[in-house]
């Protein structure tokens, strides 16, 4: 049989595997729904809804629904700032604005195979999606970083980076508490003061969350 022949089987193999692999829906309450049940809240996602996608220890696929799009705290904006120059080796501006975008391990949005191996090809497609968007909030004197859960491996080049492994996990385990499908992102005040936000978006359109007036939707009560 002919290499080509081979590859062809493994294929369509692979192909009805994934197709015939069952899924099994949870909604935002723990409730385990069927696929028509839970079709409306899936028209939801990413307005007040999100979703996180895994495999059980029995093999399915279960998809994992969840009502805290939005998130805010009060964290240690000092202690922040540090980890983030020894990560980049960068020097932060004093009482800069940080925007994180966090990418985490075993995620089904952008890898099915999910081999958690970011190829220098797939970090340089992803840059060229978002160098205007870094671009557009540079111009705002705002800092923005791209990090990736550890575990993630990223094929990257070392000059003028931007995309950096959360090496210790501390943003996961102190920020990004709840993995969501498409990552999440998070905004840092020089005061503390933390929006987070999980799902599936873009990092210039959640930095308008910065404007007063969006911001005050969040944190009007701590200012009362």
């Amino acid at each position: 049989m002919k290499a080509k022949q081979i590859l062809f089987i493994v294929l369509i193999i692979s192909f009805n595997f994934a197709m015939s692999q069952k899924r099994i829906y949870i909604d935002e309450k723990g409730d385990t729904l069927s696929k028509s049940e839970i079709k409306p809240k899936l028209n939801k996602l990413g307005n007040t809804l999100n979703s996180w996608t895994y495999i059980g220890k029995d093999g399915k696929k279960y998809i994992k629904l969840s009502d805290k799009v939005y998130l805010k705290g009060n964290f240690d904006y000092e202690m922040i700032k540090t980890e983030i120059e020894k990560i980049t080796n960068l020097e932060l501006a004093d009482s800069v604005t940080i925007i994180i975008q966090y990418y985490y391990k075993d995620d089904f949005c952008t890898d099915e195979r999910k081999d958690n191996v970011w190829s220098r090809g797939e970090i340089n497609r992803r840059k060229s999606f978002i160098k205007p968007i870094k671009k557009f909030i540079n111009a705002k004197d705002m800092f923005f970083i791209s990090l990736f859960e550890k575990g993630i491996e990223l094929k990257n080049k070392k000059n003028n980076e931007y995309f950096f492994s959360d090496e210790n996990n501390f943003f996961r385990d102190n920020i990004f508490l709840n993995p969501t499908t498409c990552g999440s992102y998070a905004a840092i005040k020089s005061n503390g003061e933390t929006l987070i936000r999980n799902g599936e978006y873009r990092a210039d359109w959640f930095s308008n969350h910065l404007i007063d007036e969006n911001w005050s939707l969040f944190f009007n009560d701590e200012k009362d």
